[in-house]
């Protein structure tokens, strides 16, 4: 396994393998932003596309940002997807986090469904997202 951030010029290559899960997650899970943006921030380097390969294929990805809240610098995760996430997860944790020491930030933040304290089981909630239709 080989965990990687692609550059620009890699970006539309690896994309088409991503998008459709990008696509179903942005829906599912009531995103604020589309799959299309994601691919438009990782191309213009406003975000990373962080890559996990088994060998040449795609085996998950994760969108990652650096952000400025009002108190510190955090490492802010827009997307994950992939298969087998219990696979490669621990392993893409551990890139994230120096990924995100190296860049100043003190904490890893991600939004998302309930089922993330499965994955991050020392997570803590900050907050709660709620949706009132008009």
């Amino acid at each position: 396994m080989r965990i990687a951030i692609a550059n620009s010029a890699e970006v539309d290559a690896i994309w088409p393998s991503i998008s459709d899960k990008i696509i179903k997650a942005t829906l599912k899970y009531g995103s604020s932003v589309s799959s299309g943006d994601l691919w438009q921030m990782c191309r213009a380097g406003n975000a990373f596309l962080v890559v996990v390969f088994d060998g040449e294929e795609v085996k998950g990805a994760l969108i990652m940002q650096f952000q400025r809240w009002a108190s510190k610098q955090v490492m802010y995760c827009l997307a994950i997807v992939g298969d087998d996430i219990q696979t490669w997860l621990p392993d893409a944790r551990a890139f994230i986090t120096d990924m995100a020491k190296a860049g100043g930030a003190e904490s890893f933040i991600a939004e998302g469904r309930e089922g993330w304290p499965a994955l991050f089981p020392d997570a803590k909630k900050l907050r709660i997202t709620y949706e009132v239709p008009l």
